[in-house]
């Protein structure tokens, strides 16, 4: 199947949906809706988009464990670990800015945070160098998924999938035709049900729903579509695992499934009900292109916006529409101008190389 287009956009406009959520969180205005604009959902559907890149890539390209994981390390820590740097720097600078701050829906969680994240300094940083924050119990390390770079919580529940996900989807793959496949999922479900409210938010098992609708779509646009012509595969046991999992883990809303299945419909069916104008919009160059770097944008955000509070703070700059404006066009403008680097000059360097490392093997045979 060709490369979707249209993923890459989707990702584009979830990473500037989650950078409006938290300029709306941060201004001293008060929107008619929720002062983040939802921008979790957004997360949601990078979760679901997770799902199908990885199962994309280990059903395509069979790579040994060793060489997945090496590329999915080069994916994703180095431009990570350059924005912990830059947040874990800017640390002592967000209290100040989170203290100063004359408003803002999520002011005062922010600073409880940044203090948090400050009180237990090491366990925070020695957890983010490696992404795993989001299983760090909280009666352990406070607030510790948000701690610096509160978004890489869902960089921490990414990596947990990362590590588990050639054996979630091979035991998926027997599923759709053995029972015992079926049931070692299904009982790993409860499990994972049962434990996931003493760990993070950021903890894998508060996910499965959503990691599981990228995987079934996968095969459903790979393989599922072609068996279905020919009634060759078992419906059974997938329907089993997916009520299973949206019972467990109580999908919180509709939203995030309904953009996935509208995306999914603009790949399948582009001419038809009015779907060829979502699909013009997520092919659209500028969305293709923040799609594209939408991993940096994901991450730097913050950390301009944090700059950009305290340039106005600074300035004098308090009233409510005039500080909103400017924190927006700030925040837009630094967030593209150092995403579009970071892209350029980690993220793709870094990728290449794990292209390498994936083709040497077959190369020298």
């Amino acid at each position: 199947m060709r490369h979707i287009k249209e993923y890459d956009g989707l990702r584009g406009l979830m990473a500037l949906w989650v950078l409006i959520g938290h300029w709306a969180a941060t201004i001293y205005m008060q929107f008619p809706w929720p002062a983040n604009l939802g921008n979790a959902y957004a997360v949601d559907v990078f979760v679901i988009l997770s799902g199908f890149a990885i199962a994309t890539l280990v059903e395509r390209k069979r790579e040994t464990y060793g060489i997945y994981i090496i590329r999915r390390v080069l994916r994703i820590f180095p431009v990570y670990w350059f924005y912990l740097a830059i947040s874990i720097a800017l640390a002592w600078v967000s209290v100040d800015v989170w203290t100063n701050a004359a408003g803002g829906e999520a002011t005062p969680n922010r600073l409880q945070i940044s203090l948090a994240a400050l009180d237990n300094f090491w366990p925070n940083v020695v957890s983010h160098i490696v992404a795993l924050h989001g299983v760090v119990p909280r009666n352990m390390v406070p607030n510790g998924e948000y701690a610096f770079l509160g978004q890489a919580w869902s960089i921490s529940l990414e990596w947990q999938f990362y590590l588990i996900a050639p054996l979630v989807i091979a035991l998926g793959v027997r599923a759709a035709g053995n029972f015992k496949a079926c049931l070692i999922l299904v009982i790993g479900l409860f499990v994972l049900s049962y434990v996931s409210p003493r760990f993070p938010y950021s903890f894998i098992g508060r996910y499965s729903a959503f990691f599981a609708i990228g995987i079934a779509t996968y095969f459903l646009l790979n393989v599922g579509i072609p068996l279905l012509a020919h009634r060759r595969i078992a419906i059974a046991p997938i329907a089993l695992l997916i009520v299973t999992a949206l019972i467990l883990f109580e999908l919180p809303s509709v939203l995030p499934v309904s953009i996935w299945i509208v995306a999914t419909a603009a790949v399948l069916a582009p001419s038809q009900f009015g779907l060829s104008a979502v699909g013009g919009l997520l092919r659209w160059k500028p969305i293709q292109a923040l799609g594209q770097m939408s991993y940096s944008v994901y991450l730097s955000h913050m950390a301009v916006l944090v700059l950009g509070m305290l340039a106005l703070e600074k300035a004098g700059i308090t009233s409510p529409y005039l500080h909103a404006a400017l924190l927006l066009i700030m925040t837009l403008a630094g967030t593209l101008a150092i995403s579009i680097a970071s892209y350029n000059f980690i993220e793709v360097p870094f990728q290449r190389l794990g292209r390498n490392l994936a083709t040497r093997p077959q190369a020298a045979e």
